[in-house]
C-alpha cells in the first residue's frame, strides 16, 4: 500500500511541475516584456542555463544520493520558483542570467525523481510505476502547452500573465514536494550492501548475453587491491564494517568502469545521450527561430500557435512510446536499423525547416523531429536497461546526463542555423 501512495504523490508531483504554460513563449516573453533582442537571448541569456546545467548536475547527483533524494527535489523546486520570480519581477541581463542559472539546477535534477523511484518502488512494481511516472509528465505537458495556447489564442492572458501561471505550478510542485517520504537508502552512500552487481542473468533476458568475466580481470584485482578494497567473489568488502566516503566513492567508480565494459550498455549509452542532447538544443532554442520567421510581420504574430505545436508534439510522443513498447520487433536484432533510419530523417526535418522560412513547415517538421526523437530515445532506454541490473539504472543514466550536458557546447554533430536572429547549434 505505501508503494501506490508514493506513486500517487510522486506522479502529481510530476504532473503539477510540467505545468509551466510560459515556456513555449519564453523566448517571445524576453523580446517583448524585458527588451532583449533574439540575438541577446541566443548569445547572453540562455548559454548561462547551458552551463549551468553542466556545472550542477553532478553537485546536484551526489548531494541527492547523500542526503537521500527529498531535501534535494525540495531544492531544485524551489530554484525553478525563484527563476520565474525573477522573469516575473526582476529587469536588467543580469537578473535573467540568474534565472537561468537557477533554470539550469531545475534542470539538472530532472533525473533525480528517477533515482527515487529506483530507490522506493518495488522491483516487482517499477515498470508499471515509471509508465505512470512518464504518463503523468506527458499529461501535465499536454495539459498546460493547452492551456497556453487557448489563453494566448483568445487574449485571456498575456504573456505576463502566463509566466504567472507557471510560478503559480512551480509553487504548487515545492508544496508537493515537501510532503515526499524520505528514503532510507540510496544508490552510493546508503547502500544495504556494496557488490558489484552482475548483469541479468538468461533467465531475465533471452535478447542480452551480459559479459561478466571482467570480474576476474587481473587488472581489475589491482586496482580494487590498491585501495584497500578485497573482492571475494562477486562481494566487494571493506576492512571496516562501516565503509567510509572515499569507499563508497571509489565503489560507484568501479561499478562505472566495469558496466561501461559491456558494449551493450556503453553503445546504447552514447546512443542515448547523442539523441537527448540533440532534442536539448533544438527545443531551447527553436523559439529563437520562429521568431526570426514570423519577425515584425504583425499578421504572423497574431497567429503564433507554439503552444499548440509543443502540446501535438507531446501527444504525438506519447503515442509514439505505447507503439514501440508494444511493437511486435525484437529490437535487439532491429533497434540499430530503425534508429539509423530515423536519425536520418530527423537530419531532413531539420534541413526542410532551415531552408524554408514558412512557420507552417517549420511547426510540422518540429513536431516530427519530437516525434522521432522520442522513439530514438524510448528505444536507447529499453536497450541500456537490458543490460543492467536495476540497482545501476541511475548511476547509468545520471553519468550519461552528464555526458549529454557536457557536449551541449560542443562544436561536433551539428547544424549551422542561418536565419535573422542569428545561428543555433541543433546537435551539440
Amino acid at each position: 500500500m505505501a508503494w501506490k501512495q508514493l506513486t500517487i504523490g510522486l506522479s502529481t508531483l510530476c504532473f503539477v511541475k510540467e505545468m509551466r504554460p510560459s515556456e513555449p513563449f519564453l523566448s517571445l516573453y524576453l523580446e517583448e516584456n524585458k527588451n532583449f533582442t533574439f540575438e541577446d537571448i541566443r548569445q547572453e541569456i540562455y548559454p548561462w542555463w547551458t552551463y549551468s546545467s553542466l556545472v550542477w548536475i553532478i553537485p546536484v547527483f551526489l548531494l541527492a544520493d547523500f542526503f537521500r533524494y527529498k531535501p534535494v527535489i525540495i531544492v531544485i523546486n524551489a530554484a525553478a520558483v525563484g527563476s520565474w520570480a525573477l522573469l516575473l519581477w526582476a529587469e536588467g541581463e543580469v537578473a535573467m542570467r540568474f534565472a537561468q542559472v537557477l533554470n539550469g539546477i531545475f534542470t539538472a535534477g530532472e533525473l533525480v525523481y528517477y533515482f527515487y523511484i529506483f530507490i522506493e518502488i518495488p522491483k516487482e512494481h517499477l515498470k508499471k510505476v515509471s509508465l505512470y511516472f512518464r504518463a503523468s509528465t506527458i499529461c501535465g505537458k499536454l495539459f498546460s502547452f493547452v492551456t497556453t495556447q487557448c489563453l494566448y489564442s483568445f487574449c485571456v492572458a498575456d504573456l505576463y500573465g502566463l509566466n504567472w501561471s507557471s510560478f503559480i505550478g512551480v509553487c504548487g510542485a515545492l508544496f508537493i514536494s515537501f510532503l515526499l517520504p524520505w528514503t532510507k537508502h540510496s544508490e552510493i552512500f546508503h547502500r544495504v550492501s556494496y557488490s558489484i552487481p552482475k548483469g541479468p542473468t538468461p533467465s531475465d533476458t533471452a535478447e542480452v548475453e551480459t559479459d561478466v568475466s571482467d570480474l576476474n580481470d587481473s587488472g581489475y584485482q589491482d586496482y580494487m587491491e590498491k585501495d584497500n578494497l578485497m573482492i571475494s567473489g562477486d562481494k566487494l568488502h571493506h576492512s571496516s564494517n562501516e565503509p567510509g566516503y572515499r569507499y563508497k566513492l571509489l565503489y560507484m567508480w568501479t561499478g562505472l568502469k566495469y558496466v561501461y565494459r559491456n558494449e551493450g550498455v556503453f553503445v546504447w549509452s552514447i546512443w542515448w545521450a547523442l539523441a537527448t542532447c540533440g532534442n536539448f538544443r533544438i527545443y531551447y532554442y527553436v523559439q529563437n527561430y520562429w521568431g526570426s520567421i514570423i519577425g515584425d510581420d504583425t499578421e504572423c504574430h497574431d497567429l503564433i500557435y507554439n503552444g499548440a505545436v509543443e502540446a501535438i508534439s507531446s501527444l504525438f510522443g506519447t503515442i509514439a512510446i505505447f507503439l514501440t513498447l508494444c511493437a511486435p520487433v525484437k529490437w535487439s536484432t532491429r533497434s540499430e536499423m530503425v534508429m539509423s533510419v530515423l536519425c536520418a530523417c530527423n537530419a531532413a526535418f531539420l534541413i526542410l525547416m532551415m531552408e524554408h522560412k514558412n512557420i507552417w513547415l517549420a511547426y510540422v517538421m518540429y513536431v516530427l523531429f519530437r516525434t522521432s526523437h522520442i522513439i530514438i530515445v524510448t528505444i536507447a532506454t529499453i536497450q541500456v536497461t537490458l543490460h543492467l541490473e536495476r540497482q545501476l539504472y541511475a548511476v547509468v543514466f545520471g553519468c550519461n546526463k552528464v555526458f549529454v550536458t557536457s557536449r551541449k557546447r560542443g562544436r561536433w554533430l551539428h547544424f549551422w542555423w542561418l536565419n535573422r536572429a542569428g545561428e543555433i547549434w541543433a546537435w551539440g
